[in-house]
């Protein structure tokens, strides 16, 4: 059964659902068969090479899944009619102690992630200051953390789960301590169409 949560943290529409679709036997080879990208090997993660993995043949089920879950995203959490495409996928494989440090996703206004072998997961998203801390940036005494007045919340997935969230939202994994790969897949999109209109001076075409 496919569980749907919308985390509301400091206004950034993070949607999770939790999903029964897994890789199967071919397509989790394909995706591991697939070379690193060395020049990330400082961050101690396999980036795997290419920045359109979804676009392989031996992925197309797992991109279908993703874009109507995506669509599902816009349509009942954004509320939204703007039509947007998937620009870029790519592909991570952490070991045990790695992690995938503190990052956004750039040149992209919408991103997922999907768990492919993820047990026992953490996400943390940050942001530099509350939405109750405004302009005055004050430093509250809280009496107890919740999506409002934090800066940091946590998300727990695991595997088979898909997170969507803005692209501009600063992100982390917790270190992995099993022994087998935590594998995962991302993907961002943009904007497409007309946005604005012609006699407020702000139409563009994408």
């Amino acid at each position: 059964m496919v569980e749907k949560i919308i985390i509301p943290f400091n206004g950034y529409p993070i949607y999770k659902i939790s999903t029964e679709d897994m890789l199967n036997k071919d397509e989790l080879a394909f995706l591991k068969s697939i070379p690193e990208q060395s020049i990330r090997t400082e961050r101690k993660l396999k980036l795997l090479e290419g920045s359109n993995i979804l676009n392989n043949k031996e992925l197309q089920r797992i991109k279908n899944i993703i874009w109507k879950h995506f669509v599902d995203y816009v349509d009942n959490v954004l509320e939204i009619k703007n039509k947007f495409y998937m620009c870029n996928s790519w592909g991570t494989i952490q070991k045990k102690g790695n992690h995938h440090p503190t990052h956004r996703h750039l040149n992209a206004i919408l991103s997922s992630v999907f768990y492919v072998d993820a047990p026992n997961s953490v996400v943390n998203f940050f942001v530099d200051r509350t939405k109750i801390q405004g302009g005055f940036n004050f430093t509250y005494d809280v009496q107890r953390y919740n999506e409002f007045n934090s800066q940091t919340w946590e998300v727990p997935v695991n595997t088979g789960d898909i997170l969507f969230f803005p692209a501009e939202m600063s992100h982390e994994t917790n270190v992995h301590d099993l022994s087998s790969d935590r594998i995962v897949i991302g993907a961002s999109y943009f904007a497409k169409g007309r946005y604005g209109a012609e006699e407020d001076y702000n139409l563009i075409d994408l």
